[in-house]
């Protein structure tokens, strides 16, 4: 299967650099102009489903992709943002969420730690693996699960899983074979 992941357009809370998981916001002026490109990019990809977050962010987002590939928006809850808890909308400067981010265990307050993440992707990867064998598939979601999506894809070590960045409103190809 070919995946190609795309992370949702730009928003208000990317330009103020805020903790953004369940809060469900719309696209900002900028997240609105990279739909057309998403949309035309998406026309050559020859994909077999497009599946998205149910928030807003990715999901007008994802309609842009689907619209593109002249399919439907598929949704599932698994790809809905890291739950950030506490430090929901705060802003990422001002530092002091390093012990949640940088343990895997370790739960944001009120929120979830990066394992609850990993447990909820990785078995909607595997159940879209199985299912569109050598077919590609879009999935539009947020930053953080499009980093636990590379871990699924890719061998990235935990400093590459912490510092990888997926680009607002940016499409990324990988190839997923079977799992050994």
């Amino acid at each position: 299967m070919t995946l190609y992941v795309v992370r949702h357009g730009w928003t208000e809370y990317n330009e103020k650099r805020l903790f953004c998981g369940r809060s469900d916001i719309p696209l900002a002026a900028e997240g609105e102009a990279q739909l057309p490109a998403l949309r035309d990019a998406a026309s050559t990809l020859g994909l077999a489903a497009v599946y998205s977050s149910p928030l807003r962010r990715a999901l007008v987002t994802a309609s842009a992709v689907a619209e593109g590939a002249g399919l439907p928006v598929l949704t599932d809850g698994r790809l809905v943002e890291r739950d950030f808890g506490e430090f929901e909308g705060t802003n990422f400067d001002a530092g002091g969420d390093m012990l949640y981010r940088g343990n895997f265990a370790c739960r944001y307050p009120g929120g979830e730690s990066n394992f609850d993440v990993v447990a909820r992707v990785y078995p909607f990867l595997d159940e879209l693996r199985e299912k569109y064998i050598g077919k590609n598939v879009a999935i539009v979601t947020h930053g953080f699960v499009c980093s636990v999506i590379r871990t699924y894809c890719e061998d990235v070590t935990d400093r590459e899983l912490y510092t990888f960045f997926h680009p607002n409103g940016e499409i990324i190809r990988y190839e997923v074979g079977s799992r050994k």
